[in-house]
């Protein structure tokens, strides 16, 4: 999706959808496509067609938890390159957000691509490399210690971090700011796996937890600021349930735009 008229170099978002999804459906789920002209966006709404069906994304495999493994990390790292060639775009407003399985990606792609993508967002997502060692990261899967939150649990900070940094072990450059959002009822993805995320790209960025802002940008969200809260925000919604609502405005500022 790209703005009627693109002027100078537009930013590139890519949006993940969850299992079961597909890109129509994710960009229903989301409020970008009202910005595109507004702010010169050009919006990648991808399908996955991997995992038995499901339309899961590979957050899982050897392939795809390594830079250029040649799993979905590595395609869809080629589909945002592909359409920075095609659109002149800015390569300093590079973006991505997903939803679930999605987010899971997001967390991948800040991890493997670091260089690429400026900022990364997850609604209801787990740390980057959480599912590493899971024969699939799909429900169906036989270990679901990643999204139940056993991992979240037990890692460390540095665990997490080292896991990170295990997606590009070449890379000592900055990595993407990073914003994410879990309600507190969430069952499928439990809510912990919000501090692990948070605690991850904490150590990665080597910032601290500074403040808590409550009922931000809206009532029932608490925003958790990680230094001055420019690089890393987590957002926990009361009573929130599987992907809570998308809030636009606040993404968008958060991500510069």
């Amino acid at each position: 999706m790209t703005p009627d008229t693109i002027s100078g170099k537009p930013s590139i978002i890519l949006g993940l959808h969850p299992c079961g999804g597909t890109g129509q459906i994710y960009r229903s789920m989301t409020s970008l496509p009202s910005y595109v002209d507004m702010l010169n966006l050009v919006l990648l709404f991808p399908t996955s067609k991997s995992q038995s069906g499901m339309n899961c994304w590979d957050a899982h495999s050897a392939k795809s938890l390594k830079h250029d493994g040649g799993g979905d990390s590595q395609s869809l790292a080629g589909l945002v390159k592909t359409a920075l060639e095609t659109y002149n775009g800015d390569p300093n407003k590079v973006f991505v957000v997903g939803a679930s399985s999605g987010a899971m990606e997001a967390n991948v792609l800040a991890a493997t691509y670091p260089d690429l993508f400026k900022g990364a967002a997850s609604w209801s997502g787990v740390p980057a490399a959480c599912w590493a060692g899971s024969p699939m990261s799909t429900p169906m899967s036989s270990d679901l210690s990643c999204p139940l939150g056993q991992k979240a649990s037990t890692y460390t900070a540095q665990q997490w971090a080292d896991l990170a940094h295990s997606c590009d072990p070449g890379y000592n450059g900055t990595y993407p700011k990073m914003m994410v959002v879990h309600g507190t009822a969430d069952t499928a993805v439990t809510v912990n796996n919000l501090g692990a995320q948070l605690a991850q790209w904490g150590e990665v960025m080597g910032l601290e937890f500074s403040k808590n802002v409550s009922n931000t940008p809206v009532a029932g969200w608490k925003r958790i600021d990680y230094g001055d809260g420019t690089l890393l925000r987590g957002y926990e919604v009361a009573g929130g349930g599987h992907i809570p609502a998308f809030q636009g405005d606040e993404l968008l500022k958060f991500w510069g735009l």
